[in-house]
């Protein structure tokens, strides 16, 4: 009877701990791992592509927590339509805010009209290298490089961004050019129809300029500060006066 239950204890031991190693070897097999190449959305089973990502864009997945691509990420996105209704609805009020823009009660914007909230959606996404898209990425991405779509969003960008609809970035070092451009701080230069920025450190040129903190020059037809700064414009307003021209 005491052999029986021994042998019984044994192959149960023995059967648990087989399941364990099955199920070990399961999880290692499919650790993220590193590609040459890789279709869009990047599978939850890779964390980096060292090459060429080719596919739709980029997208929340909850089950891994980043993703890097060192080469060139080229996208067909399908955000292209809905970014021109939106660009298309800010043009019909742009008379407004050129119209605000002159009365200098728009000195007293609160921050939350200047900051960008930034997304905070799983993968956090490193691009080094190129990105072609005719749309924008949908998690949170930092990029250094050279961008090239209808829009993006970033958490930190260094490079050049060229887009059709704008560039809007939490931290930006270096160009962006497009309609719009929007930042909580910009070391670089913004050129476009409306540039926004909560710090300005470098420079807008564009139609309609924005700062709340102006340390850069803004060079355009209407220019708005919330503090003192360099402007040179057709109307330049700032927290101590309001003057064609030349203000600071």
């Amino acid at each position: 009877m005491k052999t029986s239950i021994l042998v019984s204890l044994l192959f149960g031991f023995g059967g648990i701990y087989a399941q364990d190693t099955i199920r070990i070897q399961t999880i290692d097999s499919i650790a993220p791992h590193s590609k040459i190449f890789s279709l869009s959305p990047i599978s939850k089973k890779v964390n980096k592509v060292n090459g060429l990502a080719l596919g739709v864009g980029h997208v929340e997945n909850r089950h891994i927590k980043s993703q890097t691509i060192n080469g060139i990420n080229i996208e067909a996105n399908p955000a292209p339509a809905a970014g021109a209704l939106y660009a298309f609805m800010c043009l019909m009020y742009i008379d407004k805010a050129i119209e605000n823009h002159k009365k200098e009660d728009a000195l007293k914007s609160t921050e939350e009209d200047y900051k960008i909230k930034n997304m905070n959606y799983t993968p956090y996404l490193k691009l080094n290298g190129l990105n072609v898209s005719s749309g924008c990425f949908f998690t949170t991405t930092s990029m250094n490089g050279l961008n090239i779509s209808a829009g993006n969003k970033f958490n930190n960008f260094n490079g050049l961004s060229v887009t059709v609809l704008g560039t809007i970035a939490d931290n930006q070092n270096g160009i962006s050019i497009g309609l719009y451009s929007a930042n909580n701080n910009l070391a670089g230069s913004a050129i476009g129809v409306y540039n926004k920025s909560y710090q300005l450190n470098g420079l807008h040129v564009g139609v309609f300029n924005k700062a709340r903190i102006n340390k850069g020059l803004q060079i355009g037809v209407f220019n708005k500060s919330n503090s003192k700064g360099f402007q040179l414009g057709l109307w330049n307003v700032n927290n101590k006066r309001t003057m064609p021209f030349l203000n600071w």
